[in-house]
């Protein structure tokens, strides 16, 4: 096992950026070649290869190296590109992680190739679009939360769920508003799972009317709602006959 070494150039856009190249190197099974990534948000890398080959991510790295010569490395082992026969592929490596998002917070990533081939290689950091960095300074994540609306419901039963949301397999779900009508004072609980423990907010009304709250920081910050779970507002007591009431949640998940 050896380390491949690779061209680094410094080019400019909204900074300064690197991007490692090397082109028709021969390497052997299991060699390995450093990607420095700085504190840029992403990835963007096109291998072409002679044989069939695997790509891994094998480990990352905060720093260049110890006084040692060798690097502090954090293990990934992720298989990131998959080549059956000569070909190429260019992926952005967020979107091909099955790993927690921790991953692309280091610099260097350590890159494995699983068989001997010959490879062209190119890599840089993806600048974050203005979209994504409005997105971040608006919801504190990259997010674009949207309401999710429930219908009129006349009388409530106690503990009806007047909207209701699902969080998707895989994520965590943050509520960012709520929306209440009702024509009656009563009391409502926002309601989610996390960590498998029960959660609630409790919202009383005194009277009858309407309350709609928004802000950038979700209200289960730190307290995220577990995937597979559903995110509910419930009135406390049944709603008088003829009594109209109301719901919204403005969700997003991650």
């Amino acid at each position: 096992m050896a380390e491949i070494e690779v061209s680094l150039e410094e080019r400019w856009g909204l900074g300064a950026y690197p991007v490692a190249s090397v082109f028709g190197k021969s390497v052997s099974a299991d060699d390995t070649l450093i990607v420095q990534k700085r504190d840029y948000p992403d990835l963007v890398m096109y291998v072409k290869v002679g044989d069939a080959c695997d790509v891994v991510l094998d480990a990352v790295s905060g720093a260049r190296r110890k006084s040692d010569g060798s690097y502090a490395k954090v293990s990934v082992g992720e298989t990131i590109m998959s080549f059956s026969a000569a070909g190429e592929q260019c992926v952005k490596l967020s979107e091909v992680l099955a790993t927690e998002e921790w991953v692309l917070s280091f610099p260097f990533l350590h890159l494995r190739f699983t068989a001997a081939t010959t490879i062209d290689f190119v890599a840089f950091p993806a600048v974050t679009t203005i979209e994504a960095l409005a997105k971040l300074k608006r919801w504190g994540r990259s997010v674009e939360p949207a309401w999710i609306h429930g219908d009129e419901i006349t009388a409530p039963a106690a503990g009806t769920a007047l909207v209701s949301v699902t969080v998707s397999a895989g994520k965590t779900g943050y509520i960012y508003g709520f929306f209440i009508s009702a024509g009656e004072a009563n009391d409502f609980k926002i309601n989610w799972t996390s960590g498998g423990a029960a959660k609630s907010i409790r919202i009383p009304f005194s009277g009858s009317g309407a309350l709609q709250y928004v802000d950038f920081v979700a209200l289960n910050e730190g307290m995220g709602a577990d995937a597979g779970t559903d995110i509910t507002i419930t009135n406390v007591n049944a709603g008088g006959t003829n009594t109209v009431y109301q719901a919204r949640l403005l969700y997003a998940e991650v």
